[in-house]
């Protein structure tokens, strides 16, 4: 089976700020503090199915010499710069092209973002093994879903549809151990409030969206072709990647392509959508602060504390701080804060607001503080 590992790093971050900035976005920041960056992470699972030769990086052209820092063995010309973020769709759209052009349309694409974290690398290759020969095999379009463990309303969730499950009979060559995480996607429903992701919950049938997607690539150009206006046939006139007149034409082809997520465009009307459900990945796409804390080694006070730092925390439980300044910092009576010093700009928020985070570049940007973002 021919296998293009296609990774999304072409995202800011802006949840991570002051930490993350336009020019070093948080896929290429060491959030964790284990001494890799999520995409170096990310790079290490694709080895497992992929050749680093047959490996693509999407990304922002203000990001390049910093993927290109992280990614030492992979060829240039794999790492692909748009000129401007369209969202995903686009960026599937050309990534299929060129993988198209290089390994044949009956190659199989596993789509994965740069910024996510799995724990159980073993069960992620197991899953990504089913999914594409899951792919290979019906021409369907295959994403990843987990199963939720809190009613959680920063993600996306997929509802199974419980009235078409795959057997045996319909998916020959499938063992029942694989079978039983195979399911036909209902729905998909947008980031709900709490009481509606309780309620996704307590279902049993609804998991949550974790962005990562498997098919072939002739399965997602008829797609994109089909249920998208113009960007199939936009990203047709590219061809020969890496040379200066490619570009030219991606710049040109980027001017005319309406911005739209994959899930929006394709994934939420194709019929023929599989999801394979993750029970035990220790998955996170770490979109905030607080799901940093909440996945961090804790002391007894259940603070997460930079260890390196001049940090003293007194009489104070459940606060996340990191820094990268030689400043002392001391919390003295106060719970369930992030503290973030990045040497220049100093974030003080509430754990339970982290997902606002982004709020606050959005008024920096109004306010013309680009020397902040």
């Amino acid at each position: 089976m021919k296998v293009c590992a296609v990774i999304m790093a072409g995202g800011v971050g802006t949840r991570f700020w002051p930490y993350s900035r336009e020019a070093r976005p948080k896929q290429l920041l060491d959030v964790l503090h284990n001494g890799k960056s999520l995409l170096e992470l990310t790079i290490e699972r694709t080895k497992t199915f992929a050749e680093l030769a047959n490996t693509l990086i999407i990304t922002n052209k203000s990001h390049i010499e910093g993927v290109k820092a992280q990614t030492p063995g992979l060829p240039a010309e794999n790492i692909i710069a748009e000129p401007i973020g369209r969202n995903t769709a686009p960026a599937i759209a050309l990534a299929a092209k060129i993988a198209k052009e290089r390994l044949g349309e009956d190659a199989v694409m596993v789509v994965l973002p740069a910024d996510h974290m799995i724990k159980n690398d073993h069960e992620f290759t197991r899953l990504i093994e089913i999914g594409m020969r899951l792919a290979s095999i019906t021409k369907g379009l295959i994403t990843l879903g987990i199963h939720p463990t809190r009613p959680e309303t920063g993600y996306g969730y997929i509802q199974l549809d419980d009235e078409r499950l795959p057997s045996s009979a319909t998916l020959p060559g499938f063992t029942e151990f694989e079978l039983r995480d195979i399911f036909c996607a209902h729905r998909f429903a947008e980031k709900p409030d709490k009481e509606t992701a309780e309620r996704f919950v307590e279902s049993g049938i609804f998991l949550w969206n974790s962005g990562m997607f498997i098919w072939r690539v002739d399965a997602i150009e008829e797609a994109l072709r089909t249920y998208t206006e113009g960007i199939m046939e936009h990203i047709d006139v590219l061809s020969a990647e890496g040379n200066a007149d490619f570009t030219k034409k991606l710049n040109d082809v980027y001017s005319k392509i309406r911005g739209v997520s994959i899930d929006y465009a394709v994934m939420e009307r194709a019929k023929n959508v599989y999801v394979l459900r993750a029970s035990a990945l220790g998955w996170s796409d770490l979109g905030s602060w607080d799901e940093v804390w909440r996945l961090s080694e804790k002391d007894l006070n259940n603070n997460v504390i930079e260890q390196s730092k001049d940090i003293v925390v007194r009489n104070s439980k459940g606060n996340l701080v990191f820094s990268k300044s030689k400043e002392l910092i001391v919390l003295n009576g106060v719970n369930d804060l992030v503290v973030v010093d990045s040497g220049d700009a100093i974030l003080i928020t509430h754990r339970d607001k982290a997902q606002s985070v982004k709020d606050i570049t959005d008024y920096l940007k109004r306010n013309s503080r680009n020397e902040y973002l």
